[in-house]
């Protein structure tokens, strides 16, 4: 009910500012006018073109990769404390990645001036979807992803030292015995300085075209929040290597300073590039740890532990063990870390016509992490090729 009332308190000067302002469609009449009058406001006509048709319906297929590296390290008090074991000067370094093959997919992009959103859907080997909400005008951009997809691919780098020597490495590829699940969400904005003759719009979703070749300095913010699960009874065994941990999420908040420019080297074409390094003032980790009915050090247990724990086969390749497996959450930790250098840079290239355009977009993004013994590291990039028509 207070939901109704608010929306009706909004909406009301809307609604009784005339008879043909009446309802939705007079709404929407005054939410056309609105961004019309936005898309001109302060704007050097000689340098960007507010197009008259307004609305924008664009074909896209997308190129996108996501890595993934963890990398733990665990010293010998750590390993004593856990496993019994006693190592003179030792430690054990475990690396993972969580690498899928680029994936392919199509989507479609509908906007109206500066507002529009887009879904794509994945072709290929990697399952999942992505959606996007972007709205953009003459000084500010502003821009929401949202990612999800499942894979079960993992490469390993496990080294074992005693002081400065490895005494043990094992390397290469190999999955999980069950899906581990990634999400990541990305809400980014800019500020321009010069968006009276400098825009980012026109190179990144057409709504309006520059004419003149033109820069700006830009200030920026960015919040990423990712999480990686992979807290099922079949990731037992890869859970226990893992330290424990079978879920964590991060949140992130980055600020920067980046410069952007369009060059126009002929009629209807634009070439743009953006750099920001952004600077993370907030870091957050919530991990969540595990214990199973399984142990890989199992001669290493109490007595009491025994009662409930078995020990892993010789041959984990023979998954009938699996039958069995299962996990409970022990507890849960959050940390906050230290300042970290990221990365936002993009690049773009258009081509207009009376009514059509064609567009390759790409952009780059990293992430740095740190959390109690272990470091996480993302690359999330994609290059998108896209065709549009106006009306």
């Amino acid at each position: 009910m207070k939901r109704w009332v608010f929306a009706m308190v909004v909406c009301w000067p809307l609604l009784a500012s005339g008879q043909e302002s009446r309802g939705l469609k007079g709404v929407w009449k005054k939410f056309q006018a609105w961004m019309d009058s936005s898309a001109v406001r302060k704007v050097d006509r000689n340098y960007i073109e507010v197009p008259e048709r307004p609305w924008r319906v664009v074909l896209r297929t997308k190129t996108d990769e996501f890595k993934m590296d963890v990398d733990s390290y665990f010293d010998d008090e750590y390993l004593e404390e856990k496993f019994g074991h006693e190592v003179d000067d030792g430690r054990f370094q475990w690396q993972q990645r969580y690498n899928p093959p680029a994936a392919q997919s199509v989507g479609f992009y509908a906007g109206y001036r500066g507002l529009g959103f887009s879904y794509s859907y994945y072709l290929r080997k990697k399952t999942g979807r992505s959606f996007s909400i972007s709205s953009t005008g003459a000084r500010y951009g502003l821009n929401f992803r949202l990612r999800r997809f499942k894979t079960n691919d993992v490469h390993v780098d496990a080294q074992l030292y005693e002081g400065d020597q490895e005494v043990d490495r094992v390397e290469g590829d190999g999955s999980s015995y069950d899906d581990i699940w990634v999400r990541s969400v990305i809400i980014d904005g800019y500020y321009l300085f010069n968006g009276r003759r400098f825009s980012q719009a026109a190179a990144y979703n057409q709504s309006v075209i520059q004419r003149r070749s033109a820069g700006s300095l830009m200030v920026g913010a960015m919040y990423h929040q990712s999480s990686l699960d992979l807290a099922s009874d079949r990731n037992a065994a890869v859970i226990q290597m893992n330290g424990d941990w079978g879920k964590f999420s991060i949140r992130q908040l980055n600020l920067g300073v980046g410069y952007g420019y369009n060059w126009v080297p002929g009629r209807g074409w634009l070439l743009n590039a953006m750099v920001m390094p952004t600077v993370s003032v907030f870091n957050r980790v919530k991990t969540h740890y595990y214990d199973s009915n399984y142990a890989l050090f199992y001669d290493d247990l109490s007595e009491e532990d025994k009662a409930t724990h078995k020990p892993f086969p010789a041959d984990l390749e023979d998954e009938s063990w699996l039958n069995d497996a299962r996990i409970w959450e022990t507890r849960t930790e959050t940390k906050y870390s230290n300042l970290k250098l990221n990365m936002d840079a993009r690049l773009s290239v258009t081509y207009n016509w009376k009514r059509c355009f064609v567009n390759v977009f790409g952009q780059f993004n990293t992430f740095e992490y740190g959390y109690s013994r272990t470091d996480v590291s993302i690359t999330d990039w994609y290059v998108r090729a896209s065709f549009g028509t106006r009306f």
